[in-house]
């Protein structure tokens, strides 16, 4: 397989027909002149067992390749997601959600002719820990401060791990929500505008799946994931899917903008008398 053509998308205008962003070619929209808007889906699959657990404690997310025809396959997975940024064009990151995907239910799959078996699996782990879903730190989450004053509410989203784990269909959207504020007063403090921001980033940001004890945390604490061996028995597997979402400031005006449009001599030599 190959890894060309991994990020070729293009910035799609008004009028553009399209059900979803491609998170594998970084795929934008003009949903508002002179802002780029991205969307980035991944995934992570928890197939092992209670005993492995401490070896599965933070994850890499797969952004899978739009090419499903295994035989003639031109384009590998993406084997992490990146929020693309620089100092020129910043990534203003605004959204965050994560899941524990749930397969169709088989009585929908027969009504629909679809008889496969459910893939699907509940994900465990230890009672009271947490699953997160934020930026990476050389390896390490920057967590979810408790009075945060950089965005990253708005860049992150969590899941609880209960006394039976964390069963299918189960997500979360942001922690912060939407960064908009949302009190009117005479006067503000710095918590009013903690949800209220969107987290900045100036180079290309990795996001990572981090078991943690708690979210705050900027270490990976947690006991590890993993399924049942009933799921494991039948081939099932715990998969998470998470999203980000982000604004980037579009590239720079250019001559490409205005050079179909200005009266200028066809050939060299020429005119326009």
């Amino acid at each position: 397989m190959a890894t060309y053509k991994s990020s070729a998308g293009a910035i799609l205008q008004p009028g553009n027909q399209i059900n979803r962003l491609s998170s594998y070619n970084d795929e934008g929209v003009f949903g508002w002149p002179g802002v780029e808007a991205f969307e980035l889906i991944g995934y992570a699959k928890v197939s092992n067992l209670s005993a492995a657990k401490a070896s599965y404690k933070s994850f890499d997310l797969t952004v899978p390749s739009p090419d499903r025809r295994v035989g003639d396959r031109v384009r590998n997975d993406r084997t992490s997601l990146v929020v693309q940024g620089s100092s020129e064009r910043p990534a203003y990151i605004y959204g965050a959600s994560i899941c524990v995907a749930q397969d169709v239910p088989s009585a929908a799959q027969d009504r629909a002719g679809f008889p496969a078996a459910p893939v699907t699996a509940d994900l465990l782990g230890t009672n009271t820990e947490a699953l997160l879903f934020g930026p990476d730190n050389g390896g390490a989450p920057l967590g979810i401060p408790t009075a945060p004053v950089n965005g990253l509410k708005a860049a992150s989203a969590s899941l609880s791990i209960g006394a039976s784990g964390i069963a299918q269909g189960t997500s979360d959207t942001t922690d912060g929500n939407l960064p908009f504020l949302r009190i009117i007063g005479s006067s503000y403090t710095q918590s009013n505008f903690a949800d209220a921001m969107m987290y900045q980033s100036t180079s290309d940001l990795t996001f990572k799946l981090y078991n943690v004890n708690a979210t705050a945390n900027t270490t990976v604490t947690g006991d590890g994931l993993y399924i049942s061996q009933d799921d494991s028995d039948a081939g099932r597997a715990a998969y998470i899917v998470c999203r980000v979402n982000y604004l980037r400031p579009a590239a720079a005006v250019s001559w490409n903008d205005v050079q179909g449009f200005i009266d200028f001599a066809s050939q060299v030599g020429g005119n326009d008398e």
